[in-house]
């Protein structure tokens, strides 16, 4: 499957997401926007923001998640799962709050995960746990949609304030093109990880996928309305559904 097509699967259900939600496309356009027009204002203070920053960070990550086997890591990941993948040398990329178990182990298992994270995805909800990615200079692959301007400028802001931010990846979910901004696929913070690796040329059928389930809330889940993330879950997996379906064909 190439990076095109799963680009486009991705992006098929985050049309079917806007319908079935109601919301509307301008809100996610002016979202977008925002959040690019922000980052690059601030980049003439922090220099490793700018849009020739960001599409290095692209090409980056690009060159890491294809230096062995890599996992993606979603809300409901227990323990065992990022033990057993720790073991057999995994990278990770984590889905927004999923990051806060790696507090849940000692300070040597600790550490070895954080040397072994790539990126964490997100659109700015899952605290606290996402701030000590910060504080590690982890990549964020920061989203923008409709109803999360609020998060991502409160998130922005904190990271600005640090002594040395965390490099950025910026991304959207609209089917326009947009100049310092990717649309990988995907509509949750978990199947956006999966397309953004699988847009970036891993093969979907080569990714470990850690902690996805759509039964249920996982522990890692930012603040949200249960009921409606049940709802968002349905989607999440209709996007690996068709990942992997396309993959074996």
């Amino acid at each position: 499957m190439s990076p095109h097509e799963v680009r486009s699967i991705g992006m098929r259900v985050q049309d079917r997401v806007r319908a079935q939600f109601g919301w509307p496309l301008d809100s996610d356009r002016e979202s977008a926007i925002s959040l690019l027009e922000c980052i690059n204002t601030l980049a003439s203070k922090i220099p490793n923001w700018t849009e020739l920053e960001r599409e290095n960070n692209i090409s980056s990550l690009q060159e890491d998640i294809f230096a062995g086997p890599i996992a993606a890591v979603g809300a409901a990941v227990n323990s065992d799962e990022i033990l057993s993948s720790l073991q057999s040398n995994h990278r990770f990329i984590f889905a927004d709050g999923s990051i806060g178990i790696i507090q849940e182990f000692e300070k040597n298992i600790r550490e070895k995960i954080w040397s072994n994270t790539l990126a964490l995805v997100t659109d700015a909800d899952g605290h606290p746990h996402i701030s000590r990615a910060a504080e590690r200079e982890i990549m964020h692959i920061l989203h923008a949609h409709g109803d999360n301007q609020k998060d991502w400028m409160k998130l922005v802001e904190e990271l600005s304030e640090m002594t040395t931010p965390p490099r950025l990846i910026l991304t959207h979910q609209t089917p326009d093109r947009i100049e310092g901004m990717l649309n990988p696929g995907g509509f949750t913070d978990g199947d956006r990880t999966i397309c953004l690796i699988g847009f970036l040329g891993i093969p979907i059928s080569d990714i470990t996928l850690l902690g996805y389930r759509s039964d249920i809330v996982g522990k890692w889940s930012g603040a949200t309305d249960p009921e409606r993330k049940l709802r968002k879950l349905i989607f999440m997996q209709e996007v690996i559904d068709r990942l992997l379906e396309g993959a074996s064909k």
